[in-house]
């Protein structure tokens, strides 16, 4: 399962998306939570990035290539359990048809702003489906940084870690 670690590093988003199936398309949920209080005065932007965060994995699963990448950067890159992964790789994994998710879900966002215009993005996913044929079950803590450049933000690198096992 090659694709497992890409996947906690944006699956793919980076969001590892379906194959060709008769079934339905997957569609990550999201349950709302609010702002911390460090977020408050960056509510509009903070839940346009969430928003976007969450258009993202969407994308990836619904294989919508071109739009997908419009959120990267042209410098985006993950960080994987193999070191780090550039834009075209990591964007070519999350495109893999032999990759199907079956469920997908995103909580507990929360927005930081690190810098006047850059912005740390975290949130829990849980997700589960095929990769290649075999089943997978994704239980992780994500983070994505969006960068505001020439006045549109985008983002600009992603890791997930594993949520421990209880």
């Amino acid at each position: 399962m090659t694709n497992i670690r890409i996947s906690f590093a944006f699956v793919a988003i980076i969001c590892l998306p379906w194959a060709v199936h008769a079934t339905p398309l997957a569609v990550c949920s999201a349950a709302s939570n609010p702002l911390p209080a460090a977020a408050a005065t960056n509510d509009a932007v903070a839940q346009r990035l969430i928003a976007e965060e969450r258009a993202s994995w969407n994308l990836a699963i619904q294989r919508n290539a071109s739009a997908y990448q419009a959120f990267h950067a042209p410098d985006f890159i993950t960080l994987t359990e193999s070191g780090v992964v550039g834009r075209g790789a990591s964007e070519e994994s999350a495109m893999d048809a032999q990759v199907r998710f079956d469920q997908c879900a995103l909580s507990g966002f929360e927005v930081r702003f690190v810098a006047q215009n850059a912005a740390l993005v975290t949130y829990r996913v849980v997700a589960a489906g095929l990769d290649h044929g075999k089943a997978f079950r994704l239980d992780s803590y994500a983070s994505s940084l969006w960068m505001k450049r020439k006045g549109a933000w985008s983002n600009v690198f992603y890791q997930a870690t594993p949520a421990s096992k209880p």
